[in-house]
């Protein structure tokens, strides 16, 4: 037997394909792999996240900077422990976490909004609280940033964050960890930022039910709805004072429809006498600052 080395054929290692048309096939396929594992992560961390024990949240929630500070001044005091007595009576009649200590913060600032964040936190800003004329609409926005809590909604918004900064890592170490470390650094904001509709949709549900046991009726509802429909959503009224609410809590003319639809089904009034706001939030009326 004679054995010899040939050479290769010619052409065995070409390609009639052009390598940049490859290329943008292989880009294309990964491209599509992330954006598949992104969407699958959300998905599972807003199934996970209210099956998680809450003691991990307020784990997570102690590393962080507080967002329900204290007060420096005793005006501001005497507003936020009004608030925190509201959100105590609601909390009664919502079935919150056991373990969750509820803290309620207020922020002496023009911006129109409220929020609820990781472990147990709601802060209410100034410019809100100016605009409603009872107890009964506070308490609405109130309740339905409980209900936020309640269903673990920053958790799950918190969770995608950072499963979408660990996956970007996969793409880049520096686009993955400048993702995951701003959602973390930022989570308060992050997380209601993140909201969806049917998370808003059930807050609002939740919120009902409590306003209903609370008052006897859903007026301050329909009161908050009302105040929401004036405010020029996304427009600056000053120079510092940004209405966040419509950008964070998104009105659409079938969620106020859906106060009436739910009166209907549950046989609650939307018109009785309401309560009148407790005297330091009152006091905040007559207020006019940036």
């Amino acid at each position: 037997m004679k054995l010899e080395n040939r050479l290769p054929a010619e052409g065995i290692n070409s390609s009639d394909e052009n390598p940049l048309k490859e290329l943008a096939w292989l880009v294309a396929g990964g491209l599509a792999a992330v954006f598949l594992l992104v969407f699958t992560v959300s998905l599972a961390a807003q199934w996970l996240a209210p099956r998680v024990p809450y003691k991990y949240e307020a784990k997570l929630a102690a590393t962080l900077p507080p967002f329900a500070t204290t007060p420096d001044n005793e005006a501001g005091r005497a507003v936020q422990k009004e608030l925190q007595g509201i959100a105590d009576r609601l909390a009664a009649q919502m079935q919150l976490p056991s373990e969750m200590v509820l803290r309620i913060g207020y922020r002496d600032e023009a911006t129109v909004n409220a929020f609820a964040t990781l472990g147990g936190q709601v802060v209410f800003f100034r410019g809100l609280l100016t605009r409603l004329e009872s107890e009964d609409a506070l308490a609405m926005v109130m309740a339905h940033e409980l209900a936020h809590l309640k269903y673990r909604h920053a958790s799950a918004a918190l969770g995608r964050g950072v499963a979408i900064g660990v996956i970007l890592s996969v793409i880049s170490s520096d686009l993955g960890s400048s993702a995951a470390g701003n959602v973390l650094s930022t989570a308060g904001l992050a997380t209601l930022l993140s909201f969806n509709r049917d998370q808003e949709r059930d807050a609002d549900d939740a919120a009902l039910h409590a306003l209903h046991a609370e008052y006897g009726h859903i007026g301050g509802a329909v009161d908050l709805f009302n105040v929401m429909q004036t405010l020029p959503g996304g427009k600056r009224e000053s120079s510092s004072a940004a209405v966040e609410l419509l950008r964070t809590h998104p009105l659409t003319q079938s969620r106020v429809n859906s106060v009436a639809i739910w009166a209907s089904n549950n046989g609650a009034a939307t018109d009785r006498p309401r309560r009148p706001l407790p005297p330091a939030i009152a006091s905040l009326r007559g207020v006019n600052k940036p």
